[in-house]
């Protein structure tokens, strides 16, 4: 009888250390979903000076998109802070952020910006590229 009870408490043991551990792999940051974090101000200097490199972008230009890129994080940040938007409003976003980034650019420019996004862009569903 006590030894009926050792193992079904040893194989408690594992499941809620297996239950345990999942839980503490998935809030990792290897196996965090969500969206990615905002960009600093750091970063977004980094980001546009690397398109405008890709670009060719002149320096009339490289500070528009600096100054698009600015608001635009801004404007995420306060939206985020302020509610949890749906992940149709963040696709909104993203589609007039790319609206007004293209406007900025040659039609050229345009079709390098378009190959920009589709190389640098996370992928939702795996590990982020990193740099």
């Amino acid at each position: 009888m006590k030894t009926d009870i050792k193992k079904i408490a040893s194989i408690l043991m594992i499941v809620a250390i297996t239950a345990i551990s999942g839980n503490l792999l998935q809030a990792q940051p290897g196996g965090q979903q969500g969206p990615p974090p905002i960009p600093n101000t750091t970063q977004i200097k980094k980001m546009v000076s690397e398109l405008s490199k890709t670009l060719d972008l002149t320096d009339e230009k490289s500070e528009q998109l600096s100054d698009l890129y600015t608001a635009h994080f801004k404007e995420i940040s306060a939206k985020v802070k302020n509610s949890k938007p749906s992940k149709n409003e963040m696709d909104a976003f993203e589609s007039k952020f790319e609206k007004e980034v293209k406007a900025i650019l040659s039609p050229e420019q345009q079709e390098q910006f378009e190959a920009f996004l589709k190389e640098n862009k996370p992928k939702q569903n795996g590990p982020q590229k990193r740099r």
